[in-house]
């Protein structure tokens, strides 16, 4: 069991006569002990399933020239990026996402093989309101794949979000999965202008947090008619699982072809999702439109369904256009990013630190300073077999460190004293049946492996 560590100071400090209160930036947040034990475990879980896929690790700078950054564009990103000037004058921002820079670096690498397969997991930064569950830093866990045009490779991305979400929730999540052609066909059938499409898909893709009557005004505000307005309203509320839905869409697009291939496309991965037997975590829903400009086929958005609400924890969709903005073909591609804070606010709030297993196996407890070098040479010893352990570091007394060593989790707590050491042994404290026994010093990495099963 892992002992939460008390929350790190972000209040004030004290020298002398003189207090300052230091704080970190608003919409950032301090991590440390159990809370960062959990989120390197959600990291590699992740990271873990990931590679399973045959997915390959990117990695790409923090901040991009500002030129790069808008070239996605879109009405939100001058509001949202944390944009400066550098010391050559140059104007720069901070990464809002991981797409953008992969699609910079495939512009600028045309000849990688197809379909390129990578996966990122880094900090990104969107100058966003903050509120629960919404930081201005936070950081993503993204798999995209590159050159395949195929409704398939949409399938593969979104189950691989799904094992790895099977792996860290157990259930309680569903990924609501549209398509921008779809949504197209809806704005065709509406009688929607080209032009105002997008408009439309912002108004739509808000429905859950402003309501019927809220889009209905964006709608008005964006020049869309009252009969379109309607039309657009009433046909967004068809959403569920399987075919039966898919049908259902594709009377909805009758009359337009693009609407029909977004709803085929559709129904390619729902036929995939049935085979894995995943159709129950899938919901195809006409309502939901992504915000971002730069998607083009399937769009997804994962929401955990449990306790506390946190907001979506994943979403990504069909984006064929954006490689071309920064300068190459247009390429076929398709992504989905997992929300890593968001995750990590869940699994503290399950307190999934108390399942966990101690980050030490072996706490060594030297009595008195001058036994400290023969703990630090037993700890070596172990170290180099794989064995995690720890070493008291403050000359405390053994009744303390006992008590610590119950506090950090250890299986085993090595005493090193000095009438043991004179017959070449230490005491070996087993820290849940409270037995001890007399180890040989130079046995001691041997028994260690076979009690822990090294």
């Amino acid at each position: 069991m892992l002992v939460r560590l008390p929350a790190p100071v972000t209040g004030t400090i004290s020298g002398d006569d003189t207090m300052s209160e230091m704080r970190t930036v608003r919409g950032m947040r301090d991590l440390m002990g159990s809370e960062m034990r959990v989120k390197d475990y959600l990291v590699q879980t992740v990271t873990d399933v990931f590679q399973l896929f045959g997915y390959e690790s990117l990695d790409s700078p923090v901040m991009e020239l500002w030129e790069t950054l808008s070239a996605k564009g879109g009405e939100d990103v001058e509001a949202e990026v944390f944009k400066f000037t550098d010391k050559g004058d140059r104007e720069v921002g901070m990464r809002f996402d991981l797409t953008v820079p992969l699609a910079r670096i495939v512009s600028s690498n045309p000849h990688l093989p197809k379909p390129f397969k990578r996966y990122a997991i880094g900090k990104a930064w969107r100058y966003d309101r903050p509120q629960a569950g919404r930081y201005r830093e936070f950081m993503q866990a993204d798999v995209d794949v590159i050159g395949s045009d195929s409704p398939v490779a949409d399938t593969e991305v979104v189950m691989v979000a799904l094992e790895a979400l099977r792996r860290l929730l157990g259930s309680d999540y569903q990924v609501r999965i549209n398509s921008r052609k779809v949504l197209k066909g809806l704005t065709e059938r509406a009688g929607v202008a080209d032009d105002l499409a997008f408009d439309c898909f912002r108004a739509i893709d808000k429905l859950d947090k402003i309501g019927r009557n809220g889009v209905l005004d964006e709608l008005e505000e964006r020049g869309i008619d009252d009969s379109a307005s309607d039309f657009l309203l009433d046909s967004i509320t068809l959403r569920g699982s399987g075919r039966t839905i898919l049908e259902d869409f594709m009377s909805v697009m009758e009359g337009s072809n693009v609407g029909a291939q977004g709803v085929q496309e559709l129904m390619v991965m729902a036929d995939i999702f049935d085979e894995c037997e995943v159709a129950n975590q899938i919901k195809f829903d006409l309502s939901l439109a992504r915000g971002l400009d730069y998607y083009t086929g399937p769009v997804f958005e994962v929401a955990y369904l449990g306790e506390p609400e946190v907001g979506s924890i994943g979403g990504g969709g069909r984006y064929d256009h954006l490689i071309g903005k920064f300068g190459g073909p247009d390429t076929p591609a398709t992504g989905i990013s997992l929300g890593i804070d968001r995750l990590l606010d869940i699994l503290l709030a399950k307190n999934i630190e108390e399942k966990m297993d101690s980050p030490i196996s072996v706490f060594i407890a030297p009595i008195k300073q001058p036994m400290v070098k023969h703990g630090m040479k037993i700890m070596r010893s172990l170290v180099e077999v794989g064995i995690p352990c720890e070493i008291d570091l403050m000359d405390r007394p053994l009744g303390k460190l006992l008590s610590l060593s119950d506090d950090r989790g250890a299986q085993y707590t090595i005493i090193v004293g000095k009438r043991d050491l004179q017959k070449n042994e230490v005491s070996l404290r087993d820290m849940t049946t409270k037995e001890t026994e007399q180890v040989d010093i130079d046995n001691i990495v041997t028994r260690m492996k076979s009690l822990l099963g090294k």
